[in-house]
């Protein structure tokens, strides 16, 4: 039928359908027909099937538009118009549908293209493995900086260097790790961060590598030029005396003129002698401590970490250093803020910086009638466990703030200039670090940092 109204199409063939089957009732039942009730019954089955296809066009249109949609042709159309009005606004609501569709599509896809160029644009190598360790993702930095077109999975890492697999696999979200590799001929440096993410119920992991081979080299230079100054420093310090002493003693024993030694001194004279032999002897002395203190940083002990209870471990260091304190007439509180605080380092290392800091702040305090150190734990806005050592002493001077922990550096006259050195490495074999922030007059306040 040439009908293009869906209304009269269904009208058409029911009235049709219906005389059909009327003919066929009459013809069987008031007349001796026989092929003409036949022939009537088959065609009302006929048209009877031929509604139900037609009337089910609509759902194969719409599931034949849906399949398209699934897989990302926006070409098609229904035409659905044609008929009828009853599907104007179905067909209107389906290109309403395609246009939003065809809209999410093309913002996804410049989304994609986005991320890809910023992705490669960034300075640093990513890379992103999905959970079943496959690489997902890998820019342009992470090609040049492992110098290969692609790695397929986690364990094609093993290439670059056989530990780094399981260094990787071992990151949780947020971890940081370090690891030198050898990449061919090149040695890297390597600082690994990780990022856990779920996406449409997948996990993934995106780690960033960054070669700081460069920036330690350049701190090493750094660090041992200003070791060398101060090993400079001391060792002129000590050997020029030594030196100018031992000429003038040179001087008094032997004659100048025949060069045998003489033993004829006046009494000053041997005077002279014994405080320059008393010099020699404390300058050396003073080497020989120089080295030791020395030897002090170079060899301090692998840490052996354990879960360290911070409300018991400043409980010790307050029975320790306390009385210490009162005696020179400083005032050391405890402040625990927070319960439940623990970290995972070597406890007696721990206390041995605590002690160390408790000293300085002593000696800063020193003939002050107000003196207080506070020793106090603290989270910070991450949740990450801090310790501080907080005085109200003179603070540090801006101009020796960069130096505190260069080792051998103090401004006391008494100081090896050791103990913050020591400190600091000490908190670095932790996986910690040693901060400070101070203000001359405003006092100074050493915090102890965890990861």
């Amino acid at each position: 039928m040439g009908f293009e109204n869906f209304r009269l199409n269904v009208a058409a063939r029911v009235l049709l359908l219906f005389g059909l089957i009327a003919v066929a009732i009459w013809g069987a039942t008031h007349t001796a027909w026989q092929v003409t009730p036949i022939v009537c019954g088959i065609l009302a089955v006929v048209l009877m099937v031929e509604l139900v296809r037609y009337v089910e066009s609509v759902n194969r249109e719409l599931a034949e538009f849906i399949s398209f949609v699934a897989h990302d042709d926006f070409a098609v159309s229904l035409p659905l118009a044609r008929k009828g009005r009853v599907f104007r606004k179905l067909e209107a609501a389906y290109q309403l549908l395609v246009g939003k569709y065809r809209s999410l599509n093309l913002q996804r896809a410049a989304n994609h293209q986005y991320l890809e160029a910023l992705v490669e644009h960034v300075s640093v190598a990513v890379v992103c493995l999905d959970g079943r360790g496959a690489v997902t993702l890998m820019n342009r930095e992470a090609k040049a900086l492992f110098k290969v077109p692609h790695l397929a999975a986690l364990k094609s890492f093993d290439r670059i260097d056989p530990n780094l697999p399981g260094v990787i696999e071992e990151l949780a979200d947020g971890g940081r790790a370090l690891i030198t590799v050898r990449n061919a001929d090149e040695t890297l440096q390597l600082a690994l961060f990780a990022t856990e993410f779920e996406l449409l119920g997948e996990r993934y992991k995106l780690i960033s590598f960054q070669n700081i081979r460069d920036e330690l080299e350049q701190r090493e230079i750094d660090f041992s030029q200003k070791l060398i100054k101060v090993l400079t420093h001391e060792i002129m310090n000590s050997v020029t005396p030594i030196i100018s002493l031992t000429k003038l003693i040179h001087d008094r024993l032997v004659d100048e003129k025949t060069g045998e030694l003489t033993m004829n001194l006046a009494r000053d004279e041997q005077q002279d002698l014994a405080r320059g032999l008393a010099s020699i002897h404390s300058r050396g002395s003073g080497l020989l401590k120089f080295v030791q203190a020395y030897s002090v940083l170079t060899n301090l002990p692998r840490p052996s970490f354990a879960d360290v209870e911070v409300a018991a471990l400043l409980d010790r260091a307050h029975a320790l250093m306390g009385p210490a304190l009162a005696a020179s007439g400083v005032d050391l509180q405890v402040q625990n803020i927070g319960a439940h605080m623990s970290v995972r380092a070597d406890p007696q290392q721990l206390e041995q910086v605590l002690i160390n800091l408790l000293k300085n702040a002593s000696e800063a305090l020193a003939g002050r009638s107000d003196g207080r150190v506070i020793l106090r734990s603290v989270r910070d806005d991450h949740g990450k466990v801090l310790i501080q050592v907080i005085d109200n002493g003179p603070g540090i001077d801006a101009a020796h703030l960069d130096d505190i922990f260069l080792p051998f550096f103090t401004t006391k006259r008494s100081g090896s200039g050791v103990g913050l050195s020591v400190s600091r490495q000490i908190m670095a074999l932790n996986k910690g670090m040693l901060t400070v922030k101070t203000a001359p007059g405003t006092g100074s306040e050493f915090t102890l940092r965890f990861r």
